[in-house]
């Protein structure tokens, strides 16, 4: 999974998305850390059963979680019931940012990363794009769905800047929170919704919920 994950073309997906930590930290400006409550929770998903199993039975037998530099102790694991997609159209929650992006060769030679927003028509044909591969990559065969995603916002409030890293390998990424319109066939939503919208799905981004 790790090494591998599911392959297509020379893409890899590994077919997991995770949210953020559920509770609020408060932030410390002089040591730039979060303070977060004594008990956190966090959501998991995946399309692939065994990878939640597998998850499951690890955190269990461990007696302590490692997160980041925190050492945790597991209280409880719950399964949430999975939304049962019935229609072609689906009012979603980006509960962590959905993010699309195109990478260009400058005259120079240097990498410039463009990052789409709801309302350029590439971010809904990109997510077609990619959700297209991940389901090849899974099933091994030929994708027949499509996807199409509308923003129900306006503006740019919805818009949230991350940053990975630290020093020379800080890097910047951009997504969108909100609520949108989510259109296809209720299968290709159904493995949406699982797997996760657009790319770094790994990295916790592109999480959503029917609303």
């Amino acid at each position: 999974m790790h090494n591998k994950g599911f392959c297509f073309e020379k893409r890899s997906f590994k077919l997991f998305v995770f949210s953020s930590i559920l509770e609020k930290g408060i932030f410390n400006k002089s040591t730039k850390t979060f303070t977060f409550p004594k008990e956190i929770n966090f959501y998991i998903s995946s399309p692939v059963d065994w990878i939640l199993e597998q998850i499951a039975t690890n955190i269990i037998k461990s007696k302590v979680v490692t997160l980041g530099e925190n050492e945790l102790q597991t209280s409880s694991i719950a399964i949430v019931k999975r939304s049962e997609i019935k229609e072609n159209s689906i009012r979603i929650n980006a509960i962590t940012p959905i993010e699309t992006h195109s990478t260009f060769i400058k005259p120079d030679g240097k990498k410039i990363t463009h990052y789409y927003t709801p309302f350029e028509k590439e971010f809904s044909e990109l997510i077609d794009k990619n959700m297209k591969k991940k389901w090849t990559a899974f099933y091994k065969k030929d994708c027949p769905y499509s996807i199409k995603i509308k923003p129900l916002f306006k503006g740019n409030r919805n818009e949230k800047i991350v940053y990975f890293g630290t020093g020379e390998r800080k890097t910047l990424i951009k997504g969108w929170k909100g609520h949108f319109r989510l259109e296809g066939e209720t299968a290709f939503l159904q493995f949406a919704l699982d797997a996760g919208l657009g790319s770094r799905n790994s990295q916790g981004f592109g999480m959503i919920e029917v609303v």
